[in-house]
C-alpha cells in the first residue's frame, strides 16, 4: 500500500469518528462541493442537502452508522481514490427492538486543491439484498 493510500484509509476512518462525534454535520463534511450519495430512493447532492437530510436521520434516538474501511487504491494520477470496507447501521423498529443491518460501503474520493481528499460519492450494499 502506497503512502498516499494510507491517507487516504486514514481520511475514511476520521470521516468515521467525525460523523460518531457531530452526527449528520460531521457526516455532512466530508463531501465534496458536488459529493453524491447514492440510494435506491434517489441521489442527494451537495453538502446542504447531504447534511438536511442526514441530519434528522443521526439524530434519531437509537440510530447509529459506524464503518472501517478495509482497502484503498488510486487512480494512476493520484487524485481519485476509493475505499471500501464493512458497515454497521443501528435503528429501532415500532417496538423500540434494535434492528441490525451489515454490508459492503465504497466511497469514491476526489483530492481538492489543498490536498485534502473529499467524498464524491458514498454508495452502501446491504447483506442479503
Amino acid at each position: 500500500m502506497t503512502p498516499e493510500e494510507e491517507v487516504l484509509l486514514r481520511t475514511d476512518r476520521e470521516f468515521n469518528a467525525a460523523t460518531q462525534a457531530r452526527g449528520g454535520e460531521g457526516w455532512a463534511a466530508y463531501f465534496s462541493p458536488t459529493g453524491v450519495m447514492l440510494r435506491a430512493t434517489g441521489h442527494i447532492i451537495g453538502p446542504e442537502a447531504i447534511r438536511a437530510t442526514m441530519t434528522p436521520v443521526f439524530a434519531t434516538p437509537g440510530f447509529s452508522l459506524t464503518w472501517e474501511p478495509q482497502r484503498a487504491e488510486l487512480s494512476a494520477g493520484g487524485r481519485l481514490g476509493f475505499t471500501t470496507g464493512r458497515y454497521l447501521r443501528r435503528s429501532r423498529d415500532a417496538s423500540g427492538a434494535v434492528v441490525e443491518s451489515r454490508g459492503t460501503y465504497m466511497n469514491f474520493w476526489e483530492k481538492q486543491p489543498d490536498g485534502s481528499w473529499k467524498v464524491s460519492a458514498d454508495v452502501g450494499d446491504p447483506d442479503g439484498a
